[in-house]
């Protein structure tokens, strides 16, 4: 799903995510590594084109490559974050039932005590 927003005398298409898009995004991406269109550190042009046919497919929304690459990037940030805070904290999991992070009672005793 898109918007258009004006930028200074022309106009910007915005991407608009929510979860369901974002989640479908993320698996088209994984069959497109698996189907080996990203060889390297990057897609490749056809697997961009790949996924975003198949995204519009599947939700409707209208996304150009560098809207997905975009959203590819973000994610990719996002992950180094939670890598990072998996490895400092030991003790925290995730639970995808929820899609939240899973902690002991614990842990957020201790984590609420340093706040105060």
């Amino acid at each position: 799903m898109v918007k258009n927003n004006n930028v200074a005398g022309g106009s910007r298409v915005l991407a608009v995510w929510n979860n369901q898009n974002t989640t479908i995004f993320c698996d088209l991406c994984i069959k497109e590594v698996e189907a080996g269109n990203r060889p390297g550190t990057h897609f490749k042009k056809e697997g961009w084109e790949n996924v975003r046919i198949s995204l519009s497919k599947e939700t409707g929304a209208e996304y150009d490559k560098s809207q997905l690459k975009n959203k590819w990037d973000a994610l990719k940030e996002q992950w180094k974050i939670w890598k990072e805070l998996i490895g400092k904290e030991t003790s925290l999991g995730w639970n995808s039932k929820l899609g939240t992070i899973d902690a002991s009672d614990k842990w957020w005793h201790n984590k609420i005590e340093v706040c105060y």
